[in-house]
């Protein structure tokens, strides 16, 4: 890879979000000179990337600053996506360190540790004046809310690990056996649930809202572009009270009281190359930022659904006789 400060690494490609993130970059003809890195040394998106380089993963944190700095130096790297919550975990805590030598691409620290948290995310929302979900710390719950309710991990990880409680006995199960773990009332129907991507300069904020239903564990499967003002609004709100710069992703179910959000993800989604199909392009937009560029949002189309697919990547093949 020649010297470029385009030269633009993205970690964790063996993911939904890593993959999806390349997309958005090879999509926007910037002439990025492209590298991925994964523990995994079969990551899918090895086969996306001109430059792959497998390594240790985020929580063994000295190997792998010693990992990513060394690929910036070699490779000439200006700028870093990380993709995984363990990493912006990682990059959060070394600002310092990688603030001179490549920009890295994640939020505000106070964004990170309000997001990534769901218990100060349920704080944050109630204090903020938004709809919430009532949540309650696992350890400290005394039958507030009526059953079923879910039960969550307090930090990260998204929807993997979600459980239903149905009665005391099984609280008290699980409080005897799990650690760092949220109470939180079911809001809505499934039906009813949207992802909503957010896109803010520090000064204008652009969003894009699916109605989504999951599949393939816990991923967006089917998303239908959806138009309403009221969750602009939200966005826009969201988005002033957290002070964001950069890309967000809200994901609420509708109630008759209105939209409640019941996640705030510090990072780009799983629908981020969805939403950049349908000319929200955050990916783009956050190094238009970087570059001195103006940023705008032109919808390509008013109205779509899109239904994610699943692929296959092969490695090391050598022809039989």
């Amino acid at each position: 890879m020649t010297a470029c400060r385009k030269n633009i690494l993205v970690t964790g490609v063996g993911g939904d979000i890593g993959q999806s993130v390349l997309k958005c970059l090879k999509d926007t003809r910037y002439g990025l000179r492209l590298a991925g890195c994964d523990i995994d040394p079969y990551s899918a998106g090895k086969s996306m990337v001109p430059a792959f380089f497998a390594g240790p993963g985020a929580a063994d944190g000295l190997r792998y600053r010693k990992f990513i700095e060394k690929k910036v130096r070699e490779e000439n790297i200006g700028y870093i996506i990380p993709t995984t919550e363990a990493e912006i975990v990682f990059f959060d805590a070394s600002r310092v360190i990688f603030g001179k030598s490549a920009k890295v691409f994640i939020t505000g620290s106070n964004i990170i540790k309000t997001c990534l948290d769901k218990y100060a995310t349920a704080l944050f929302l109630k204090n903020a004046g938004f709809l919430y979900p009532k949540t309650y710390l696992l350890d400290e719950y005394n039958g507030e809310l009526p059953f079923p309710v879910l039960l969550k991990q307090r930090r990260g990880c998204g929807a993997k690990g979600m459980m239903v409680a149905r009665d005391n006995d099984e609280i008290s199960f699980y409080k005897e056996r799990l650690k760092d773990i949220v109470v939180q009332e079911i809001i809505g129907v499934a039906e009813d649930e949207y992802t909503m991507g957010v896109f803010s300069t520090g000064s204008d904020v652009h969003s894009i809202a699916f109605r989504r239903r999951l599949g393939y564990g816990s991923l967006s499967k089917y998303a239908e572009l959806v138009n309403d003002k009221k969750l602009e609004r939200l966005a826009c709100d969201v988005a002033r009270a957290l002070s964001l710069t950069g890309s967000i992703n809200i994901q609420l179910r509708k109630t008759a009281a209105g939209y409640v959000p019941f996640e705030i993800n510090p990072r780009f989604s799983s629908t981020v190359y969805l939403r950049h199909f349908f000319g929200f392009q955050d990916v783009k937009w956050w190094i238009d930022m970087e570059e001195g560029h103006k940023v705008t949002f032109n919808p390509k189309y008013k109205k779509g659904v899109a239904v994610r697919t699943i692929g296959e990547v092969f490695f090391n093949l050598k022809r039989a006789r």
